[in-house]
């Protein structure tokens, strides 16, 4: 297994659930850019733009992987705002969620609070479920002025120029993007664009009653 954020054999498998569009089976090079189609909106047409908006938005693509999918191994380590060494090494075991996200960046701004509100949710159950988020293009003290603001319970690794980020590989293009990873460490799920509370809810929970199943299987 290939630790470095992506695996080019893995596929997505798609779903109807809890009313959301699930996409149907995507190559791992649709997973890597997240696109889902070429109408101007997906993060390729976005790439041959050039805007100038000064990121890459998501388009809302929610993709999930079944465990004996799953192929794509996180391997991210950083620093964090308040200057502590983090590596989701450190977290097997738990279900890890991973937030790529800036202040400047309106679609995380509008994400924010209902991350804090399932982060929190998890932490007060006392459940094996950690969030870290990435940082992108803030200084330290914007960053954590804004996680201030926001009551943001959980650390960010701080924005070092972009090689934090490049650990996610394609994963992490669009801004901002989640990650949901197994105990195994490996991905289960993402969120290309902001996520709402209720469909992260719904991608973790899955992810705990596998683990759930397993251990009493």
């Amino acid at each position: 297994m290939t630790r470095v954020g992506v695996r080019a054999s893995t596929t997505a498998r798609g779903c109807a659930r809890r009313g959301l569009p699930w996409l149907a089976a995507l190559a791992a090079s649709t997973l890597v850019l997240a696109g889902c189609s070429d109408d101007g909106t997906s993060i390729n047409a976005q790439m041959r733009e050039g805007d100038q908006k000064g990121y890459v938005a998501g388009d809302g693509t929610i993709e999930q992987l079944d465990p004996e999918q799953r192929d794509i191994e996180i391997t991210l380590a950083g620093t964090t705002l308040t200057d502590e060494p983090w590596d989701a090494a450190d977290h097997t075991g738990e279900v890890l969620v991973v937030n790529v996200w800036g202040s400047w960046c309106g679609p995380c701004v509008e994400e924010t609070p209902d991350l804090v509100e399932v982060s929190s949710a998890y932490a007060d159950a006392g459940e094996p479920v950690r969030f870290i988020g990435v940082n992108v293009r803030d200084s330290v003290p914007n960053a954590k002025s804004f996680a201030d603001t926001y009551g943001m319970p959980y650390e960010s690794l701080a924005d070092d120029g972009g090689r934090t980020r490049a650990q996610l590989g394609g994963l992490g293009i669009a801004t901002p993007s989640t990650i949901v990873v197994d105990p195994e460490g490996l991905v289960a799920a993402r969120v290309s664009g902001p996520v709402d509370a209720a469909t992260l809810r719904g991608l973790i929970e899955d992810v705990l009653a596998e683990d759930a199943a397993g251990a009493t299987g």
